[in-house]
């Protein structure tokens, strides 16, 4: 019997063993993957940073219609000759960024070593950017749709003669209640602006985080990357600046931030005048900004300010278009 039971043990610590022999492997082809995902992963960014741009400029354009609109600054002869004017509100286009490699690297994320958790812990933030997009997109869209019926009831959008466009072009230029559709479809164009400027500035904040960890890039070797990528950094400003600073008129929009020094950095963003947010960012950490909302005719400049621990002023910095911030020291 005591034989018998010692068989009995050793199989079972042989059971035991093979297991865990067999967990560990598993851990390591998952750690693989996600090592080698990570890889895949820095095309995708480039990818979603260049798709998001272009729909980014596409709803810029919007903007500036719908800002002529509501402005009274349109004549008869600007409708005849652009027929993107009038049918702004039925105009869209949608970011088609490439996830199936952040879904891989999220489903395996628990192998990753503690070294590669800060590109995990940026890609869950790119995730979740994702979602809020989605959710915007949703809005928007629903919003064009309910623009469609509303103006079919009153003009023709498809009927291109001449005495049908004509008639088209004169409500939308005299209609009070056609600027109120104009204003609701701008308001969706921002929010949608918005979350494509943070899912952008996202994307180039985990490519960032990689080449920290994978790469150990300095901070010339980020700037040249972002530069080749069109980006452009934050202009330098004193404490107390004495040069003008230009009215950004253009839609609000999120920014990348980035901390390259040894200890914690602290950013005020001030919008329209205003804090915007405040940023605690630990040493090679990169992220979005959280862009403000200014109004129709509002002041969209963006300063950001780097204090001290008790909150005084260290260095101001304007941001600029597909701007970018990183600080070292």
């Amino acid at each position: 019997m005591l034989y018998a039971i010692g068989e009995i043990i050793l199989v079972v610590i042989g059971i035991m063993i093979a297991l865990q022999f067999n967990n560990r492997n598993e851990q390591r082809k998952s750690l693989n993957v996600v090592t080698e995902t990570i890889k895949a992963l820095e095309v995708d960014l480039l990818y979603n940073f260049d798709d998001v741009s272009s729909v980014l400029n596409f709803y810029k354009t919007q903007d500036l219609i719908c800002k002529q609109v509501l402005f009274d600054e349109l004549t008869l002869n600007d409708y005849r000759t652009d027929d993107l004017i009038s049918i702004v509100t039925g105009n869209w286009d949608i970011t088609t960024p490439k996830t199936e490699n952040i879904a891989i690297i999220l489903e395996n994320e628990k192998s990753a070593s503690k070294k590669l958790r800060p590109i995990i812990d940026a890609v869950k933030k790119l995730d979740a950017n994702k979602n809020l997009l989605d959710q915007q997109w949703k809005s928007l869209y629903a919003n064009i749709e309910e623009n469609i019926k509303t103006l079919t009831q009153e003009v023709s959008l498809v009927r291109l003669d001449s005495l049908s466009k004509e008639q088209r072009f004169q409500y939308m230029l005299t209609n009070d209640d056609y600027k109120k559709v104009v204003e609701m479809y701008w308001i969706n164009v921002q929010n949608y602006y918005d979350q494509l400027s943070r899912y952008r500035a996202q994307n180039m904040a985990v490519l960032s985080t990689i080449k920290i960890i994978q790469e150990n890039f300095s901070k010339e070797e980020l700037e040249t990357m972002f530069e080749s990528n069109g980006m452009n950094p934050f202009a330098s400003l004193d404490c107390m600046p004495k040069q003008t600073i230009v009215k950004n008129n253009e839609l609000r929009r999120s920014y990348l931030i980035g901390n390259l020094s040894n200890k914690d950095i602290r950013l005020n963003m001030i919008n329209d005048g205003k804090l915007g947010g405040s940023y605690l960012l630990k040493p090679n950490e990169f992220r979005d900004t959280r862009p403000e909302f200014a109004g129709l005719g509002g002041d969209y400049t963006v300063i950001a300010e780097q204090i001290d621990a008790d909150g005084n002023c260290i260095q101001k910095f304007v941001a600029v278009n597909k701007g970018y911030l990183i600080i070292n020291d």
